[in-house]
Formats: C-alpha cells, sequence, structure tokens
C-alpha cells in the first residue's frame, strides 16, 4: 500500500511539473516580455501645465502589470492638463487629467452662476482677524471711515482663499502646529478672496477704496449653519435689490399707435 501512494505521487509530481513547465511557464514568458505603447513624461509637469509633445512622449515598454487607465498615445492626453504633478519618467493615467485647467484654487473652477469671486484687501493684521481665516469661513464685513458700519449686503459671505502679499496661498490650518526645524518664515495675510454677487463686489469695490475693511468670522465647519447664513444674505440681497419689474416698450402697429407690453398685448 506504500508503495502504491508513493507511486501516485510520484506520477502527480509528474504531471504538475509537465504543466508548469509546459503551460504555465510560456504563458508567464508571453506577459512578461509583451510590449505596448505608453505615454511617458519627458520633463517635470505641473498640476494646471498641459501635455504636449515638448513633455511627454510615446515609449515602449513591457506590458505586464501595467495599469488599465495607462495612457498609449498622445491623441489620448495631448492638450489635457495635469490634475497631479508628474515627475519625469512618470508615465500618464487618464485619471491625472483633464479636460480643463486646474486652478491651484478649486474652488475658483467652479464658480456658481450669477456669482463672481473677488478679493479685497487685508491692511492690518487684527482687520484680517490675526491672520486665522481659512477657505469656507463665512465672515461679515464691517466698515470704518469716520465710524464703524455693518454693511447689510455682506452680513455673511463665504471666503474662498487667504493669500499673501505674492498671491500666494496662505495655510491657516495648521493652527500652532509649526514645524519649527524648517526656516520658512510665515507669510502674513495680504488679501482675502470671497464669493460674492455683483452687487456685493461693487460694494466691495468702493469700500477698498474708502477707509478700512474688518472681517469678522460667523461660522467654521458647520456646513449646514453656512448655508441657513449665505440663504439668509439672498434673501436680504433680493430684498434691497429686487428683480427688475416688466418694461413696456413701443411696438409698431397697423391698427394702433397704442404702446404693448413685452408679451405682446395692447396696452389698455
Amino acid at each position: 500500500m506504500k508503495v502504491n501512494n508513493r507511486f501516485l505521487f510520484g506520477i502527480l509530481s509528474l504531471v504538475l511539473s509537465a504543466v508548469i513547465a509546459f503551460v504555465a511557464l510560456p504563458t508567464i514568458n508571453r506577459q512578461t516580455n509583451g510590449k505596448t505603447s505608453i505615454v511617458r513624461i519627458t520633463q517635470t509637469v505641473l498640476t494646471g501645465e498641459k501635455i504636449t509633445e515638448d513633455n511627454a512622449k510615446v515609449v515602449e515598454v513591457g506590458s505586464y502589470n501595467l495599469p488599465q487607465n495607462v495612457a498609449h498615445s498622445m491623441k489620448d492626453v495631448q492638450g489635457l492638463y495635469a490634475t497631479a504633478n508628474l515627475a519625469q519618467g512618470d508615465y500618464i493615467l487618464t485619471s491625472k487629467v483633464s479636460t480643463t485647467p486646474i486652478s491651484s484654487d478649486v474652488a475658483l473652477n467652479s464658480i456658481p452662476s450669477g456669482k463672481v469671486a473677488i478679493s479685497l484687501t487685508v491692511k492690518t493684521l487684527a482687520s484680517g482677524l490675526s491672520d486665522k481665516l481659512q477657505p469656507g469661513d463665512i465672515i461679515r464685513i464691517y466698515h470704518f471711515l469716520d465710524e464703524a458700519k455693518e454693511i447689510p449686503e455682506l452680513s455673511f459671505v463665504k471666503v474662498l482663499s487667504v493669500t499673501d502679499s505674492d498671491g500666494v496661498n496662505v495655510d491657516n490650518t495648521q493652527g500652532e502646529a509649526k514645524d519649527t526645524t524648517e526656516d520658512v518664515e510665515h507669510q502674513q495675510a495680504a488679501t482675502v478672496t470671497i464669493l460674492a454677487s455683483p452687487e456685493q463686489a461693487k460694494i466691495v469695490t468702493e469700500l477698498e477704496n474708502d477707509g478700512v475693511i474688518h472681517l469678522a468670522l460667523i461660522s467654521r465647519n458647520n456646513d449646514k449653519l453656512a448655508e441657513e447664513l449665505l440663504d439668509k444674505q439672498e434673501e436680504t440681497l433680493a430684498t434691497l435689490y429686487p428683480p427688475a419689474a416688466g418694461i413696456t416698450v413701443e411696438k409698431p402697429s397697423s391698427d394702433t399707435d397704442e404702446p404693448v407690453s413685452e408679451s405682446g398685448s395692447e396696452g389698455e
């Protein structure tokens, strides 16, 4: 009985060896030796930069273990914009390119219809909330000339970004947890960019050139409250700047010289 078991184990081992030698190994060899064309970065491409023949080219590489979404030809990516930094030698994944330019300020890529982004100057440390503002904050804008005044149109506005005097975003999300090993000077905020209606933007422009603007924090990290406050501000704007009433215009008519409304009905 023991002899028979050893015999069977020997036969199975020979069969398994034959499968590995004549089936598995050739299959793996074909896969690892297979070639395909991919697009590879030839010089560093920063986020938002366009992919062109100057910074990318098609090369032939082994096809084994390549991601499914790797770009295989220049027509797949030429003229598209990088959504992440790409270093020399990187191959391009379709998930890392976009048909639209990517700004360093993500919020500026999706300004709602009827709104604008406008910046205001932070003239002193105190007027800018001691350099503590962050994107997404809901703030109230006060104005001081001869006396402090609250501006109804600017009671609740959303901060899109905070930048220093060079236009570089200031990151105030780290609090006091600074890396003291880095010899980097913290830049004070010089401007704050907010989301505004055209009416609000006009008022900000006027305030910029007359007196000092002070910013007060109303809400942070509370999406529900932020939505409620912004809705309340929209109601205030609708009250202060009601939609224009229908305008009556004159239309030439062969039957009457009386003015008619825009809908085409005759004036009473």
